[in-house]
């Protein structure tokens, strides 16, 4: 309880307010461009039901996920984000999911965007992905033969920044150096 208060202190989101979705959801895209758990064609602020079994979360809920991830609080407005675009894994049951964290924020947490992304040696990458993959186990009641019917498995779940300093010029907004 201790350390879920502490994750809490990340945002300014209530602990026992609904995850519901920020971003309307095309036909077949979520918020982060891939389908995911919430399903698609979902609206701005629909609760976000995680599949297969149609579980709702809270943000008390999430931040638990978060702590067991092995997260630091600074962290949380990822994991968030990964929730109120539909959760962990894709809608089919087979999860492998790769989140891309876009803008300074990734910096500020101190993501890795150079040798060794998918490594287990950055905490922000690997926890915010890990804290997705609970997500869809805890919430979408992941379980292998039942509701997850992959064929290979999912080897890990993925949180990536974009590397802002080495897009070409016009390729975001977000870098100052190109507006």
């Amino acid at each position: 309880e201790e350390r879920v208060a502490e994750m809490l202190k990340g945002t300014s989101h209530k602990p026992d307010e609904m995850i519901t979705f920020q971003a309307e959801h095309g036909a077949f895209t979520g918020r982060s461009g891939l389908i995911g758990m919430g399903g698609s064609g979902s609206r701005k602020g629909t609760i976000v039901r995680f599949q297969p079994v149609n579980r709702i979360a809270t943000v008390e809920r999430v931040a638990a996920n978060a702590v067991m991830a092995g997260c630091k609080p600074e962290y949380l407005p990822a994991v968030l984000a990964i929730a109120e675009a539909g959760g962990g894994g894709g809608g089919d049951g087979r999860g492998s999911q790769c989140y891309v964290v876009s803008g300074p924020f990734s910096k500020e947490i101190g993501m890795n965007c150079d040798v060794g992304i998918f490594g287990p040696g950055n905490p922000a990458n690997r926890s915010i992905g890990r804290a997705a993959e609970l997500m869809w186990r805890n919430f979408g009641d992941n379980i292998p033969n039942v509701t997850n019917c992959g064929v290979m498995g999912a080897p890990l779940f993925n949180c990536i920044p974009e590397d802002l300093d080495n897009l070409p010029p016009g390729w975001s907004g977000l870098n100052e150096e190109y507006d």
